[in-house]
């Protein structure tokens, strides 16, 4: 048999709390080929016969009771990093996927045994398989806020078995996968990455951002620009500076307040349209609408039997909403990013049936857990019993503009009876990148015998003022 392959260097951990966390996503095996040779059971003194080559078939028994997310998840946690949904760590492995600040995804490209069969003299018994095993591994790093192909590096890993056991061939599998993932957790252009600085520069510019074959230990491949090699390193301060180019510059719709155009189906929720972006030219409409995980498209389903793919370009784990960019043009609502005053009127569209509960504003507390602004929304007792909020519910304000959205959470426990809780439009858009810019709307129209020069219009409340008794000026009260 081959002598057993070295044992590489572990990397010493990165101090906790210090690195993004991150998920793995899945190994896949698409790229093995059935029937391709995977290794052989060698001869030896203490190796039973049959010494047969050892091919792959379709991968379902290395698949059938793996370890491999359990495997990723120790080695990556040994080594200081924080992976999301890990098997006994803070968070459900079926869920809270949001929290994640970037995926990982691992592609098998390759696998090498030596096997020998172990056998009892005495008995006969099968005692199990022994030997060594290598695998190669494409890594690819996705960025969960919808940005793409961050970072992707080829790394491989190798391991030897000297007893016996039973599925030798999976065991030696599976080290070897866990020692390739310790190479990942290792690498310098990875633990950049995940601590929010940028990769390192090569020593020369590659000609191409993808090459065709990258060999075993070559490096991370970056896909992002990188500074002349004898430029000095960046001054930290800058990163809060490259942050802010990055950000959404949002066109905000000029709407009628009409809800139900506005109210899209993305994934398995509803996302309200809150304006458009340019896109290579392209104008395309962008949602507001809860999202859990972190994938980075979603599908959006603009009319019936219309289905469109929506990217993810800003999601806030706080509160659960992502801004998703579709490229097509919908009505959009006008937005209000502005502060609401306490009693000042708004409405609610509860479960999205389009029927509008009128009330008022009755507080706007700081909620540091989901770190925005709270508003506190007085729906009236009546409407309050039968109707439950759903997370996107739009809050508007007297204008018809949107100012508020219902939260993925339940209900806040500090919460008063009788009142009901939105996140505030300017802080959430905030968290998520985005800049609200007012569009462009044409001048409104003069009020019959109120002809003003100078003088900036009426709000449009005001066309709709009730009959009723007023109340220090202001309209009419809701209730």
């Amino acid at each position: 048999m081959s002598p057993p392959p070295p044992v590489g260097k572990t990397a010493p951990p990165v101090a906790a709390g210090t690195t993004a966390p991150f998920r793995f996503g899945e190994l896949t095996i698409g790229s093995m080929r059935r029937g391709m040779q995977i290794g052989r059971y060698v001869w030896g003194i203490d190796c039973a016969p049959p010494y047969d080559d050892v091919y792959w078939t379709s991968g379902v028994n290395m698949r059938r009771g793996s370890t491999f997310d359990e495997r990723f998840a120790e080695v990556m946690t040994a080594a200081g990093f924080d992976v999301v949904g890990r098997p006994g760590g803070p968070d459900n492995p079926d869920g809270n996927r949001s929290r994640a600040r970037f995926t990982v995804q691992g592609d098998l490209r390759d696998v090498q045994l030596e096997l020998c069969h172990r056998t009892n003299w005495l008995t006969g018994s099968s005692k199990g398989s022994s030997g060594t095993g290598s695998v190669k591994v494409e890594w690819t790093v996705y960025d969960a806020r919808g940005d793409g192909l961050v970072h992707r590096i080829v790394t491989t890993g190798a391991t030897a078995q000297e007893r016996g056991v039973p599925q030798g061939e999976t065991l030696l599998v599976e080290e070897a996968f866990a020692a390739a993932v310790e190479a990942l957790a290792a690498d310098a252009g990875f633990r950049a990455l995940l601590s929010g600085g940028a990769l390192p520069s090569p020593a020369a510019r590659p000609s191409t951002v993808f090459p065709v074959a990258a060999p075993a230990g070559s490096g991370p491949t970056p896909l992002t620009p990188h500074p002349a090699p004898d430029a000095a390193p960046s001054a930290p301060v800058a990163a809060p500076a490259q942050a802010a180019l990055r950000r959404l510059l949002l066109r905000g719709g000029a709407g009628s307040g009409r809800i139900t155009p506005a109210r899209i189906p993305v994934g398995r929720s509803h996302g309200l349209v809150i304006g458009e972006m340019d896109v290579a030219g392209e104008v395309q409409a962008v949602l507001l609408a809860p999202l859990s995980g972190s994938d980075p498209t979603v599908t959006v389903r603009p009319a019936r039997g219309v289905e469109l793919t929506g990217w993810v370009v800003g999601r806030d784990a706080a509160s659960g909403f992502a801004l998703v960019r579709v490229p097509a043009r919908l009505p959009a609502l006008s937005l209000r990013t502005a502060t609401l005053r306490v009693s000042e009127p708004v409405r609610a569209v509860i479960g999205g049936r389009g029927k509008e509960i009128a009330g008022i504003v009755g507080g706007l507390p700081a909620d540091e857990a989901r770190g925005g602004t709270l508003i506190q929304a007085d729906l009236g007792s009546a409407d309050l019993f039968t109707a439950v909020t759903e997370a996107g519910d739009p809050l508007l304000d007297g204008s018809g503009a949107l100012a508020g959205v219902a939260p993925a959470a339940g209900r806040s426990p500090v919460m008063p009876a009788g009142l009901v809780e939105f996140l505030a439009l300017g802080p959430l858009l905030d968290r998520l990148g985005a800049d609200p810019v007012a569009a462009v709307q044409p001048p409104a129209p003069s009020k019959p015998g109120k002809s003003r020069r100078n003088s900036p219009p009426d709000p449009l409340w005001e066309d709709e003022m009730p009959d009723g008794e007023l109340l220090d000026g202001d309209i009419a009260p809701p209730t």
